[in-house]
C-alpha cells in the first residue's frame, strides 16, 4: 500500500506527496516545494511556437510579468533592479545594488528599492536616522507589503544607530502588511534594516520619520505639543489630535459638535469617550486621549466605566484596567468559605451526637447484662490500694527501722 497521503477532491497532489488547495495550482507560486504545481500548467498550456522563437544575441527570453507571455527582452534589463519576468529570472543571482541612507534632519521619507514596484530579491538595506535632537523619533510606515514565501523578508527597527539586539524595537514581516504602522524611539536616533531573500518579492514599503512635536511640511499642527494631522484627516470622524482640532468646525456639524464620519452624522462633546457608542461606526469612542467623568482611561486610548476597574475582567482589551489592583479575595470565594465552614460545623455536631448516642446505648447494654458476679468483680477492682510503709508505721502495725536489731562486724563469723 502506498505511503503517500490521499488528497481531498478539492486539493492538488504534488509530486512530492504534499497536498495543497486546488486554487493554488498555476498561480505562478511554488507552494508544493518542488514546483510540480506550476510545471503541470506549462505542460497543459504550452506556449505557442512563436513564443519560443530564438532571441537575438543581445536579448534573453522572459515570461513577462505584465503580459503573461514569453517575450524577448534586451540584456540591459537584467539585474537592473526592476522585475520584468514573472519568475524573477531577470533579477535572480544578481549583485544586489547598495541601498539605504544616512538621514540627518528633523523629518524625511524613505522607501524600499523601486517602490511602489517590486523590490529586487536579495535586497539588504540599512537606514540610519540621526535627527541631532534629544526628542523621540516617530517612524510611520504609510504603506507596507512584504513577501512571505521562502525564508521571509523582514524589517528590523532598533532604538539607536547600533544593531543591538537588546535595543530591538520591532520586527515587521509579511504578517504586518497593513498600514499605517508606527514605531517610536526613546531618543533622536533610530536604525531601520530591511532584508529580503532571493525567492520572491513584493511592493515593499514607504515610510516617514519626524521628531516628536515637529510636523512634516504637508501636515497641520494640532497646537501645543499634540502632534499633527493632514488635510485628508480633516473632519474624517477620527481624532488625530488629542484636543480634537482636526475634527472641529466641520461644515456638516453644528458648533461644538464632531462628525462621526463624512456621512453628516454628528454628536456633541458630552458624548465623546463615555463608553457609549453614539456613532454608527463607533468613532466617538475611538482614539480617546481623555475620558468623560466616571470613566477610566485605558492605555490603548479606550474608555470604560470606573466601576469596572479591578473587577477581575479585562474590559479595556489590554488589561490596563486590572493593573496595580489590591489583592482582594473575591466575594464568591468568601461565600464559598462561609458555606463550607457551616457545613463542616453541622457535620461535626451530627458526629458528636452520634458518638454520645452510641456511648449511651453501650452503657445501657452493659447495665442490662450486669450479674452478681460482675458486681463482685467490680467491687474487687474498686478496692483501695494497700497502705504505704509510712502509714503502717504511723498505725503501729510495724516497728520503725531503728528498732530492728543490727549485727556488728565483730559478731559476723
Amino acid at each position: 500500500k502506498s505511503d503517500e497521503p490521499n488528497c481531498d477532491c478539492d486539493q492538488f497532489h504534488c509530486a512530492n506527496g504534499k497536498c495543497i488547495p486546488e486554487s493554488w495550482k498555476c498561480n505562478n507560486m511554488d507552494e508544493c516545494g518542488d514546483n510540480s504545481d506550476e510545471e503541470i500548467c506549462a505542460k497543459a498550456n504550452p506556449p505557442t511556437v512563436s513564443s519560443f522563437q530564438p532571441c537575438g544575441s543581445n536579448q534573453f527570453q522572459c515570461l513577462s510579468r505584465f503580459t503573461k507571455l514569453y517575450t524577448c527582452l534586451p540584456e540591459s534589463l537584467k539585474c537592473d533592479g526592476n522585475i520584468d519576468c514573472l519568475d524573477l529570472g531577470d533579477e535572480i543571482d544578481c549583485e544586489v545594488p547598495t541601498c539605504g541612507q544616512w538621514l540627518k534632519y528633523f523629518y524625511g521619507t524613505f522607501s524600499s528599492p523601486n517602490y511602489p514596484d517590486f523590490y529586487p530579491p536579495g535586497s539588504n538595506c540599512t537606514w540610519l536616522i540621526d535627527t541631532g535632537d534629544h526628542r523621540k523619533v516617530i517612524l510611520r510606515f504609510t504603506d507596507f507589503k512584504l513577501d512571505g514565501t521562502g525564508f521571509g523578508d523582514y524589517v528590523k527597527i532598533y532604538d539607536g544607530l547600533e544593531e543591538n539586539p537588546r535595543r530591538l524595537l520591532r520586527v515587521l514581516t509579511a504578517f504586518d502588511s497593513h498600514a499605517p504602522l508606527t514605531v517610536v524611539s526613546s531618543s533622536g536616533q533610530i536604525r531601520v534594516h530591511f532584508c529580503a531573500d532571493k525567492v520572491n518579492a513584493a511592493r515593499g514599503f514607504n515610510a516617514t520619520y519626524q521628531v516628536d512635536g515637529f510636523c512634516l511640511p504637508w501636515e497641520i499642527p494640532c497646537g501645543g505639543n499634540w502632534g499633527c494631522y493632514t488635510e485628508q484627516q480633516r473632519c474624517d470622524g477620527y481624532w488625530h489630535c488629542p484636543n480634537g482640532r482636526d475634527e472641529t468646525n466641520c461644515t456638516m456639524c453644528q458648533r461644538d459638535e464632531f462628525p462621526c464620519s463624512r456621512n453628516g452624522v454628528c454628536y456633541p462633546r458630552s458624548d465623546r469617550c463615555n463608553y457609549q457608542n453614539h456613532c454608527p461606526n463607533g468613532s466617538d469612542e475611538k482614539n480617546c486621549f481623555f475620558c468623560q467623568p466616571g470613566n477610566f482611561h485605558c492605555k490603548n486610548n479606550r474608555c470604560v466605566f470606573e466601576s469596572w476597574v479591578c473587577d477581575s475582567q479585562d474590559d479595556c482589551g489590554d488589561g490596563s484596567d486590572e493593573e496595580n489592583c489590591p489583592v482582594i479575595v473575591p466575594t464568591r470565594v468568601i461565600t464559598a468559605a462561609v458555606i463550607g465552614s457551616l457545613i463542616c460545623g453541622l457535620l461535626l455536631v451530627i458526629a458528636l451526637g452520634c458518638t454520645c448516642k452510641l456511648y449511651s446505648l453501650r452503657m445501657f447494654e452493659r447495665r442490662s447484662f450486669e450479674t452478681h458476679l460482675s458486681r463482685v468483680e467490680a467491687e474487687l477492682l474498686r478496692r483501695e490500694a494497700p497502705p504505704s510503709y509510712g502509714q503502717l508505721i504511723a498505725q503501729g502495725l510495724i516497728p520503725p527501722v531503728e528498732d530492728f536489731p543490727v549485727c556488728s562486724p565483730n559478731q559476723v563469723s
